[in-house]
């Protein structure tokens, strides 16, 4: 060849080769530390630091989202390390370490943000997330069929009383958390009303009306749905 590939060349083939995407998020690992840690001010370690992990995570995102319309890959990447660490800090309430908008929008040269820029990493995200969402409610309809329960039953039978649903989550939490009372769930696939009766003074009417609530969120609790937790509050 007479000519090397540029890197945004190197980007447009990683999007479909995962070996060239790894390395690049390799060979550039010094640029995103750079990035994150003039955003957090202090040296960070990889292996040790979070950041640098979202850091690395926002790398990938911006190769997956960039187009040759976005200028050059880093301008377009720093923004995206830039947003991440934004969302990062906002989620885990450091105060202290929370970088402003002001901060990423310092006017040199390479910090100003592209409105468009942010709109089409923003697009992407959000479309990863729906697919992320929907792919997690299949995967959790169809663990629920395991113990004979339709996901339209489920909605029925969700209690409308803020008192009742904690108190069903309650019940959840104590099953999870009692070996015992677990291991009779998963060997019967029925709640041990006896036993809940006993251990919570609940009178068992009341347990038995919220069956499929309990069970549904026993299954959420102990299984990896993310967006399902959320957005009913099962933590």
């Amino acid at each position: 060849m007479l000519f090397n590939n540029t890197l945004e060349d190197r980007v447009e083939e990683a999007k479909t080769n995962p070996e060239e995407m790894n390395k690049l998020i390799e060979e550039y690992k010094p640029f995103i530390a750079n990035a994150v840690q003039k955003r957090t001010g202090g040296f960070l370690k990889y292996g040790h630091d979070d950041e640098l992990t979202i850091g690395m995570l926002a790398f990938k995102e911006a190769i997956e989202s960039y187009n040759r319309t976005k200028g050059k890959f880093l301008s377009f990447a720093k923004h995206v390390i830039n947003l991440r660490m934004i969302d990062y800090y906002r989620k885990t309430k450091r105060e202290g370490n929370l970088v402003s908008l002001e901060m990423v929008s310092q006017q040199d040269d390479e910090n100003i943000i592209d409105i468009g820029m942010i709109k089409s990493v923003e697009e992407h995200k959000a479309k990863e997330e729906n697919e992320a969402r929907r792919f997690e409610i299949l995967q959790y309809k169809e663990e629920l069929k395991g113990w004979e329960i339709e996901f339209n039953d489920l909605v029925k039978a969700s209690p409308k009383q803020e008192k009742l649903r904690e108190l069903y989550k309650e019940i959840a939490r104590i099953i999870i958390e009692n070996q015992k009372l677990f291991d009779f769930l998963l060997s019967k696939k029925r709640l041990p009303i006896k036993e809940i009766e006993d251990f919570t003074k609940i009178h068992r009417k009341k347990i038995e009306r919220g069956r499929i609530y309990i069970i549904a969120l026993i299954v959420a609790m102990k299984g990896d749905y993310t967006y399902i937790k959320e957005y009913a509050n099962w933590r």
